[in-house]
């Protein structure tokens, strides 16, 4: 045993970590290279088996389509054998038939999702009849108008020709899909609208994971309806296709299926779908491989501590103090409680920032009764798609005495109903006994986002009988109280009124919770003008303001955070370090986060009126001596490019701070003691020499000598020339 423990303590420990790094890297890469075999035969399986799968649901997606377009032809067939259309044929101006025929054509539309509107134009009689939408004519031509925007129609080119045309219109602001069957009289136009809404139901219906987009396209490189992701993709009038065409293009598949006439069905499939699945579980395998990995290594250098310390202690007994291999072992000992001590130093700075992280996260909206916010929806709130709008309802509990949970229970079953994608969401930002309020996130395509939001709330009023406030939109969500006040005043204006919009009040009086923006901008302008005193009282006032007033939790946390954000801004901008403030911040960020505005208002209030004086001082330890600011202007006042932006940019400071030391030093504006120390120097030229006045205007730093004059005269009550002639100020 005592040979084994001797050879053992021969061994050197940098061959051990060596042999175990290398068989560690060595077992690494032929995970990898097994991985990636296994991926790529993985992603040839996968493509194989889904192929048939994808195919069979593009045919079902044409005969779909094709019994709903012959099921349109059935309906043409019926139309044009309508008798009210034939009795409006022989009588034009009859409004009995054009309403008669206008409600079989009705009846027809409901008949078929796939057709919008019918439209019924009479050559000989001028008659114009839609279902729906708005048509009419214009010097010969023939015009589609909905809400405010025309596209021309192609009417008379198509359907009398003995053929079934299908025709995509568009202009900049519109675009239509047109059905022409045909019409063998040409004393009459008979077309129908296919609903672009509905194809892309049947497409999103299609969509899946590998299944990334489906394309309708026409024979003239039009892609007419989309869903899924957007991309350039080979349309189909680039192809004659006669039947399901497939393109393998490496990570994807293209299937490309005519539908009818010049309409063509596109799918992209992508292969990589379950490969994402496969690398995620490779490197959550790796993962668990490299920690097992690195355990090990802590092993070894545990085990090599334990085998080395006796060593050490035995060489203080055997060996000097002066001994090198002492040495050795002591800057042995000495980089590893480095390397300890600096990675806990790196990990605390790693725990500061992910409280700071946490503490950023805006919590200020909702009350103790509200919902937690999600990072995502958080996200979203911020850096929302552009469009989209915010808005703030209030509900209130209905007359049968319903109760509040249950309230809350059914508005939001109907919101997930209503919006059933992901464009949208509602969060809870109160709760009382008597009412609720909810912030709702309006994203997607709507146009008229505040009247399709209306016409739903209509219909949520009929299901529930609840009360209802809404306010107007706004994307910011620095907006969310005044959304909050808008819609809290839309509900107690409203009388008796059981549905109350804030943007159709006829009379908008102030909000009891209107944020206080012009306050707000008042304070920053007092922090740039560093009138500390003033902005103090600022402060007193918004606490003044908050302790008077039974404001809602969040609105007093909005308040409280823009304040703490303004002065913070307005020490950066003044280039005061963040090292000097940061433990101060931070514990009022706390305060204000996590307690009630009653819990800590004193203490919030000690810490702004703190930041205040820290701010002050600070300037203070950078203040350029009064000096230094005389002789600077003694030397240029006669630059007329003199002023205090170029002070400011001498000294490397803000013009604020520049403008805040002038009257600190001289008492008074810098343009004020500029013109005296001018006016000075002329009255001493004026006196002691015969120089023009002109020159000594230039002298003196004044390029316009009329300007001169009449500011001499308005502040010394007489002229140049008077004063040289010794008259009496």
């Amino acid at each position: 045993m005592e040979k084994i423990r001797k050879r053992f303590e021969k061994i050197n420990y940098h061959t051990l970590l060596k042999y175990f790094l290398s068989y560690f890297f060595l077992l690494s890469f032929l995970l990898l290279c097994f991985f990636i075999a296994f991926r790529n035969q993985l992603r040839t399986a996968y493509s194989t088996s889904r192929d048939t799968s994808i195919q069979e649901k593009l045919i079902l997606f044409q005969q779909s389509f094709n019994n709903d377009l012959d099921h349109v032809f059935n309906i043409h067939y019926n139309l044009s054998n309508n008798s009210n259309l034939k009795m409006l044929r022989h009588s034009p101006g009859s409004t009995w038939y054009s309403s008669l025929s206008i409600s079989d054509m009705r009846e027809f539309v409901s008949a078929n999702p796939l057709v919008s509107d019918i439209i019924y134009i009479q050559n000989n009689g001028g008659n114009i009849l839609a279902c729906k939408n708005y048509i009419y004519q214009s010097k010969g031509e023939y015009y589609f108008s909905l809400n405010q925007k025309t596209l021309k129609i192609p009417v008379g080119r198509y359907g009398h020709d003995n053929k079934n045309s299908i025709v995509y219109v568009k202009n900049q602001d519109l675009s239509l899909l047109l059905l022409f069957p045909s019409v063998s009289n040409k004393k009459y136009e008979l077309f129908y609208i296919i609903d672009a809404d509905e194809i892309i139901t049947r497409f999103n219906n299609m969509l899946s994971e590998e299944i990334s987009g489906v394309y309708l396209t026409d024979g003239e490189n039009n892609i007419i309806s989309a869903s899924g992701e957007q991309r350039v993709i080979l349309l189909a009038g680039q192809m004659n296709l006669f039947g399901l065409q497939k393109n393998d293009e490496g990570d994807e598949i293209i299937y490309t299926l005519p539908l009818h006439s010049n309409l063509y069905l596109t799918v992209c499939f992508s292969k990589d779908i379950l490969l994402q699945y496969a690398s995620k579980a490779f490197i959550n395998m790796y993962m668990v491989f490299a920690a097992a990995g690195c355990v090990g290594l802590l092993l070894i250098l545990f085990g090599m501590r334990l085998t080395y310390s006796p060593l050490h202690r035995l060489s203080k007994k055997f060996i000097g103090a002066d001994n090198d291999s002492r040495g050795l072992v002591s800057q042995l000992d000495s980089a590893f409680s480095s390397a300890l001590l600096e990675q806990k130093k790196l990990q605390e700075k790693i725990d500061k920032y992910h409280s700071i992280m946490k503490e950023s996260v805006l919590d200020t909206i909702v009350n103790e009764n509200g919902e937690e916010i999600t990072s995502e929806n958080m996200d979203r709130l911020f850096n929302g798609e552009p469009g989209s709008l915010m808005f703030v309802i209030k509900i209130s509990s209905p007359e049968n005495g319903e109760g509040m949970d249950s309230v809350t229970r059914n508005f939001r079953n109907f919101f997930l109903r209503t919006f059933p994608n992901n464009d949208s969401f509602c969060i809870r930002l109160e709760m009382t006994a008597e009412y609720c309020s909810y912030l709702i996130y309006y994203g997607g395509q709507d146009q008229d986002k505040i009247n399709v939001l209306k016409y739903l709330l209509n219909d949520y009023y009929k299901d529930s009988g609840c009360r209802i406030a809404l306010s107007n939109g706004s994307s910011s969500p620095l907006d969310i109280p005044n959304l909050y006040a808008n819609a809290m005043q839309a509900g107690n204006y409203g009388g008796t009124c059981e549905i109350a919009f804030f943007d159709e009040m006829d009379v908008q009086g102030d909000s009891t919770y209107k944020y206080p923006y012009q306050e707000l901008s008042s304070f920053a302008s007092l922090l740039n003008q560093l009138k500390f005193q003033e902005a103090g009282t600022a402060v007193r006032q918004f606490f003044h303001t908050l302790d008077q007033s039974d404001f809602p939790a969040f609105y007093s946390r909005s308040v409280l955070t823009e304040v703490l954000t303004t002065i913070i801004t307005s020490m950066n901008q003044q280039n005061i370090k963040f090292s000097a403030y940061n433990n101060i911040y931070f514990e009022t960020l706390y305060y204000i986060r996590s307690f009630t505005y009653e819990q800590k208002s004193e203490d919030i209030r000690n810490h702004f009126l703190l930041l205040l004086t820290l701010f002050e001082n600070e300037l203070s330890n950078l203040t350029i001596k009064s000096g230094e600011l005389q002789e600077f202007i003694e030397q240029s006042y006669t630059s007329t490019d003199l002023s205090i932006a170029m002070m400011a940019e001498k000294f490397h400071v803000s013009i604020a701070y520049m403008s805040y030391l002038c009257k600190k030093y001289f008492n008074e504006n810098f343009s004020d003691y500029l013109w005296n120390l001018r006016v000075h120097k002329s009255k001493e030229l004026l006196r002691n020499t015969s120089k023009p006045i002109e020159e000594i205007c230039l002298e003196v730093g004044y390029e316009n000598v009329s300007s001169f004059r009449r500011k001499f005269k308005k502040e010394l009550g007489i002229t140049p020339s008077q004063y040289r002639n010794g008259v009496e100020e």
